[in-house]
């Protein structure tokens, strides 16, 4: 029994550490896009949006961002890890989840879905059940690092009825010229050391991801439900102060 256990550890670690990896390259190819779009200089107007379309301007700048970058150079993606050749990028993708403040059966509106990872043999389930899921978020003041913090609260109280791989992952679309990654990861890093309600093991801390992107971050926190699994994190605060206009 003892070594069946063991077994069982092992495994479950081997199949993270290759998890972990595959999720590292996508968002390095996610970098590597914003990347793309500050050579490009797009620019999005909070008027134009507001008169011409129903979107949320959030939604807007997530929409833009698959449609044009993510989808339109997955070659970059496939031709650095095989393993990813079918990847797929949508949004607002719905899979359920079972609340742990009330116990209801919800839907969970994903902003940016990626599958077919090539992980369902390492995970021995469904490729449509293995995903791996982007939030994204304004940060255009204090309001909205607590907003921010909100979908992370999300990330801790939602126990979802397939599986859930223990990395998640959020975009920040920084619109005021005077915050740059720093300043908005520490915001952060506040607001989560002041939460009661998020329980977190390590505060935002800057990895690389990709040598060209410098706004990367990970964070560890604890589901609330047991076994009170713990996840990781992945930020990427995305410089859209020259790209957003009035």
């Amino acid at each position: 029994m003892v070594l069946n256990a063991s077994s069982f550890i092992q495994n479950r670690t081997q199949v993270i550490a290759i998890t972990n990896d595959r999720i590292k390259h996508i968002l390095w190819y996610v970098a590597e896009c914003y990347n793309l779009l500050q050579k490009d200089k797009p620019t999005y107007s909070k008027a134009i949006v507001k008169a011409s379309t129903s979107h949320k301007f959030e939604d807007y700048l997530k929409i833009e961002f698959v449609d044009n970058y993510l989808i339109e150079n997955k070659a970059i993606l496939q031709s650095k890890v095989s393993h990813l050749e079918q990847i797929n990028f949508s949004y607002e993708t719905q899979k359920k989840y079972v609340d742990s403040n009330d116990g209801k059966n919800k839907p969970d509106k994903i902003d940016i879905y990626i599958n077919k990872l090539g992980l369902q043999n390492e995970w021995k389930e469904h490729d449509e059940h293995v995903y791996f899921a982007l939030e994204c978020k304004r940060i255009v003041g204090t309001k909205s690092y607590l907003e921010y913090i909100s979908d992370i609260r999300k990330f801790t109280e939602r126990d979802h009825t397939n599986l859930r791989l223990p990395f998640e992952g959020m975009i920040g679309f920084i619109e005021d010229a005077s915050i740059n990654s720093t300043v908005a990861s520490n915001e952060l890093s506040k607001k989560l050391k002041a939460s009661t309600t998020i329980e977190t093991t390590q505060y935002l801390t800057s990895i690389i991801l990709n040598t060209e992107f410098d706004g990367s971050y990970l964070s560890v926190h604890k589901k609330d439900y047991k076994p009170k699994d713990i996840f990781t994190l992945y930020h990427l605060l995305f410089d859209y102060s020259k790209n957003v206009t009035a």
